[in-house]
C-alpha cells in the first residue's frame, strides 16, 4: 500500500527532508509546521497515511505507524517492517537527492530503519524521542546494512539523557555511528522547537 503524502516546496537552499510524525492527533500538523517554519529544508514530503491498530492486530484509519504489544512491551514486528517498507517506498518512489529523514516517537524508529535500508541513498537520519526498546527490536538485518547514514539522536525531555546513551551503544554495537543531543532547557513548545531546529541545523552542517 502507497503512503499519501504532503509535498511541500520550501523556501530554503537546505537538503529536501521526509518528515514522519509521532503518534498522535496532532501530529501530522507538527511535522507540517516543523518543516515549514524551521527553514531547515528544500522540500519536504510529510507522510499522512498511517495507521491505528485495534487490540486484535486489525488495521483501521489513525494516527500509528505500528501497533504496540498489550502491556507496552515491545512492537508488533509485522506491523512495524509493514511501515519501514511503506516509507522505503516512498523514499524510492520520491528519488530524492540525499534527503533527510525525520522522525519523532514512532516515526523516529521508522525513519532509523528505512534510513538505515536505503544505505548511501538516505544523507542522514534524525530520531526524535525515538524509545530504546523499539529501537531495539529493530531486525539484526536492518541494523547491520553497510553504509549507513550519519544519525542523530535528539531527545525533548531533558531526563531522557541516559535512554540517548543506550541507543547509542545500542548502534554502535552495529558499526553505526551517531551524535545525540537532549534538550536541557524550560520553556513554550515554540522554544523546543526553535532549539531542535538549531540543533538539527548545526549538525547538518557538519554531517
Amino acid at each position: 500500500m502507497k503512503l499519501a503524502y504532503l509535498d511541500l516546496a520550501l523556501d530554503s537552499a537546505g537538503p529536501p527532508a521526509v518528515l514522519l510524525h509521532r503518534e498522535g492527533i496532532s501530529s501530522t500538523a507538527d511535522a507540517v509546521a516543523f518543516a515549514t517554519g524551521s527553514g531547515l529544508f528544500s522540500r519536504a514530503a510529510v507522510p499522512t497515511g498511517e495507521y491505528a491498530f485495534y487490540p486484535s492486530g486489525m488495521s483501521i484509519g489513525g494516527t500509528c505507524w505500528y501497533r504496540i504489544l498489550p502491556g507496552f512491551e515491545g512492537t508488533d514486528p509485522i506491523s512495524l517492517t509493514t511501515a519501514v517498507v511503506e516509507v522505503s517506498d516512498l523514499l524510492a518512489d520520491l528519488a530524492l537527492d540525499q534527503p533527510v529523514l525525520v522522525g519523532w516517537g514512532q516515526g523516529a524508529v521508522v525513519a532509523l530503519a528505512a534510513g538505515l535500508l536505503q544505505g548511501g541513498a538516505v544523507g542522514s537520519v534524525v530520531c526524535v524521542d525515538a524509545q530504546l526498546a523499539h529501537v531495539a527490536l529493530l531486525p539484526p538485518a536492518v541494523l547491520a546494512r553497510a553504509d549507513p547514514p550519519a544519525v542523530l539522536l535528539a531527545a525533548t525531555d531533558a531526563s531522557a539523557g541516559s535512554d540517548l546513551e543506550r541507543q547509542q551503544d545500542l548502534l554502535a554495537t552495529h558499526k553505526i555511528t551517531s551524535t545525540t543531543w537532549c534538550h536541557e532547557g524550560e520553556g513554550t513548545p515554540e522554544d523546543l522547537e526553535k532549539a531542535l531546529a538549531d540543533r538539527i541545523g548545526r549538525w547538518l552542517d557538519r554531517a
